[in-house]
């Protein structure tokens, strides 16, 4: 889906703002503290349900309004026009609505439009915790497999009444729901797998355009050793109950990232753990577009400050090649974006929650 318009109302310092989106690069520029993360922070919350910050809905909602908003209008090619709208009051439950009729469930938003975020700490992807990593591949299997959401997610429920039962002696149950476990444990691995197994290559690929020469070896890890999840809960099922925690399974599961001198995130710099970084989320959005004609909005946080200029220009250029739809913020007016071509690029100014379009004629 292109996205085409954006309203946002009483999100952080923006009070009212109204984007006409082009398809391709749209730049956000002001000064620091100005609204720009706002209102990406603001259509993160319409497609995926929450804030990239961390933090519930009432923290985005402007000191003293009564409530928030966030509507767009975009094109899908196969849904035609597509209108789609929150609101949000300071003691109510969000209402979601998607061409007028109320949705229930916010993974049915998430799935119409793939979104990237790409924040100051990308490297972070590589260098991180393997809950990034495990983000990361779950985004990627949830966009092929829109149904794969409820199978994580009663997977997670029964890992944690599992670990409940570990502290009770209560064999029965604990026998129950490790069977359950099990089942969804399985279940998760095996899609986790394809997809990665589909994506790796188109990563690769990826990284050779935008750090050619550097070699990376990636490894999908379960989270449990051999070829059986049941034969390796029923090894550590005596660990688990001494330590009220269940230690194997895909919520352990990890991408390894290595080189030939080691561990990705002990040899590489930053600035490779950037072009990795950004290779991981590139590479998504290729193979999705490859294989789905389905294509990708990003939106991206003063990047300019992450990227060097060789680097930008390669970034930018493969997802120019790639037709993605771009919603970028800088402290500076990129000259990058005369690189996009006519209609294809559009800078806006920021200042102090109020947005205006810059005519570059």
């Amino acid at each position: 889906m292109i996205v085409e318009h954006v309203e946002v109302r009483c999100v952080r310092n923006v009070t009212e703002a109204s984007l006409d989106l082009c398809p391709g690069l749209n730049v956000l520029v002001g000064p620091n503290g100005a609204g720009k993360t706002a209102l990406l922070e603001a259509l993160h919350l319409l497609i995926r349900g929450r804030s990239f910050r961390g933090r519930g809905v009432s923290f985005l909602l402007q000191h003293g309004a009564p409530a928030l908003s966030v509507h767009l209008r975009g094109s899908d090619p196969v849904r035609g026009r597509v209108t789609l709208g929150m609101a949000r009051e300071r003691s109510s439950d969000t209402e979601l609505r998607l061409n007028g009729e109320a949705v229930r469930q916010a993974s049915v938003v998430a799935g119409l439009l793939p979104m990237q975020l790409l924040l100051p700490d990308l490297a972070e992807l590589v260098f991180g915790s393997p809950r990034e990593r495990r983000q990361w591949l779950d985004w990627g299997v949830f966009h092929v497999k829109h149904d794969y959401v409820d199978t994580l997610r009663d997977y997670v429920r029964s890992v944690r009444q599992r670990n409940a039962v570990l502290r009770t002696d209560d064999h029965e149950t604990l026998q129950a729901w490790t069977g359950r476990m099990i089942e969804l444990g399985e279940a998760v691995t095996e899609a986790r797998q394809e997809y990665f197994d589909a994506v790796r290559p188109t990563v690769l690929e990826c990284l050779e355009t935008l750090a050619p020469g550097l070699a990376v070896t990636l490894e999908y890890h379960p989270g449990f050793q051999g070829d059986s999840l049941a034969e390796e809960v029923a090894e550590s099922t005596p660990r688990d109950v001494k330590s009220g925690a269940t230690q194997v399974g895909p919520h352990r599961a990890d991408i390894r990232l290595g080189s030939e001198r080691g561990r990705a995130a002990g040899v590489l710099s930053r600035g490779q753990g950037k072009a990795l970084a950004s290779a991981l989320r590139i590479g998504q959005a290729k193979a999705l577009l490859d294989e789905q004609g389905a294509r990708s909005l990003f939106l991206i946080d003063d990047v300019w400050a992450e990227l060097d200029d060789n680097h930008s220009v390669r970034f930018f250029g493969l997802l120019d090649r790639m037709d993605c739809q771009i919603l970028a913020t800088s402290t500076h007016e990129p000259g990058l974006a005369e690189s996009f071509g006519a209609g294809r690029s559009k800078v806006f100014h920021v200042e102090q929650g109020v947005v205006s379009e810059h005519d570059r004629r």
